[in-house]
């Protein structure tokens, strides 16, 4: 049995049917709920739970209007790189879904260095110090690679499990730092927050960080062919995960505050300080490891979504000969996109190894977060834009189409900013010039390359 190629003409490579509408709502509370982002957005104080209030309402509603109408009118294998190229041609979708790929080849890199972050800090203070070694950081961050790599190449009903269990694992490390939160005010050790701190330029990068941490309800419809009845289940899905996410960030943010004094908050291991401080002051410091092992599976659990979830443009993109064909090719037994997926996880290794060449660890984590920021706006206003000129919509959605387009825009432009952890701000910009435009050029190459190919005798 054979399926339509992402451009409707031909026919693709069968693959497995494998999430059910449970699979998707832990897929998207795993991709979008990534409590890493709440450190480095916390140090404002209290208003920082308002910017997230802020960042649903002009970002996550208008993204979640445009996922249900534009997975409706154009189902399949894909995503927002189908979307693109069925309401704007070729060219542009080639480029949206170029973007959405090369950004996740920044952000799984930034998700397996916050692990690192997490597990380093799992053994307490004797421990925290391996955060800034290279060789920790790296044998973690390669050796979860290539486990979430064989994993996935090995068919998506295994691979999901990571999913699965990262999702479980992100609403239970949510949860845990709520209760540390609930303990320090029982016993009357609550930090007293400021409600605004250290106003500056700094607040608006960060609400940029905002808007990217609630992406991720869109990426289970790159897998279009692989859900079992999407009709029925992408909505609640998406929902869910609206519910959860808001909730989450707000009051985790709350709980971090209450928790850690804001001068002390780090952008890597910022949650597990709270937690580390919470458990000492309760007399229950033994926690910490095995609370440290729970984040560290939630953080691998959406690495290993994204991971999986963005090597579909890859593969749908050979189906349509805008990228080398064999990146469409199926596992005979497994059924999997192993080509897009092995040439996912070498490229992610590389990204990984260059980040942290020359930078602090933390310097490396911002200029991968930004990037992949900017990176990933890219297919987002393509969306936005595909909804507010969409046929057959109301007002409303044509209005949160505008809106997501003003929100997507700014995010860009904010991410430029350096933050404080940047030593060298020239440098930075650099890195975040080639850090764009490389990936961008190199995908218009080969873009080039293929269509050349194509239209040869």
């Amino acid at each position: 049995m054979s399926q339509t190629s992402p451009s409707g003409n031909g026919s693709a490579p069968r693959v497995a049917k494998a999430l059910g509408r449970m699979d998707l709502i832990l897929l998207n509370i795993v991709a979008v709920v990534n409590i890493n982002n709440v450190p480095a957005t916390a140090v404002f104080g209290q208003v920082s739970v308002l910017l997230w209030g802020l960042a649903f309402l002009t970002f996550f509603v208008p993204e979640a209007v445009a996922v249900l109408a534009l997975s409706k009118r154009h189902p399949g294998e894909g995503g927002i790189y189908l979307w693109t190229r069925r309401e704007f041609g070729d060219g542009h979708g080639f480029l949206a879904g170029w973007c959405y790929w090369t950004n996740n080849l920044f952000y799984v890199p930034v998700l397996l260095l916050y692990m690192a972050g997490i597990i380093a800090y799992g053994g307490g203070a004797a421990s925290a110090g391996l955060v800034d070694s290279r060789l920790f950081v790296g044998g973690v961050a390669f050796g979860w690679l290539a486990f979430m790599a064989v994993l996935n190449i090995r068919g998506l009903a295994f691979g999901k499990w990571i999913q699965n269990i990262g999702g479980m694992s992100a609403a239970l490390s949510g949860g845990l730092v709520l209760l540390a939160a609930a303990a320090a005010w029982w016993r009357g050790s609550m930090q007293s927050a400021p409600m605004v701190s250290g106003v500056s330029w700094e607040m608006a990068t960060s609400f940029s960080v905002m808007c990217n941490a609630f992406i991720g309800i869109e990426l289970a419809s790159t897998m279009g062919d692989e859900i079992r009845d999407p009709e029925r289940d992408i909505k609640p899905a998406i929902l869910t995960a609206g519910v959860v996410s808001l909730v989450s960030y707000a009051f985790v943010t709350w709980a971090i505050l209450a928790l850690v004094p804001i001068g002390k908050l780090g952008v890597i291991q910022g949650i597990m300080q709270a937690l580390s401080v919470s458990a000492q002051d309760a007399g229950v410091g033994w926690l910490v490891a095995p609370v440290a092992v729970v984040m560290g599976v939630a953080i691998g659990g959406s690495a290993s979504a994204w991971f999986s979830g963005s090597s579909r443009i890859p593969f749908a993109a050979g189906l349509d000969s805008a990228l080398p064909a064999a990146l469409g090719k199926v596992h005979p037994q497994w059924q999997t996109p192993y080509v897009a997926l092995g040439l996912c996880a070498a490229l992610c290794a590389l990204f990984t190894a260059v980040s942290m060449t020359g930078s602090s660890v933390a310097e490396a984590y911002q200029v991968l977060l930004k990037a992949s920021v900017v990176l990933q706006m890219v297919p987002f206003l393509y969306m936005f834009l595909a909804l507010a000129r969409l046929s057959g919509v109301g007002p409303l959605s044509r209005a949160a189409g505008a809106l997501g387009l003003l929100a997507s825009t700014a995010t860009i432009v904010l991410a430029f900013l350096p933050t404080s952890d940047v030593g060298n701000v020239a440098v930075f910009e650099a890195k975040m010039a080639v850090g764009v435009l490389a990936p961008t050029a190199a995908g218009a190459f080969l873009y080039w390359r293929a269509k050349r190919a194509a239209r040869a005798p």
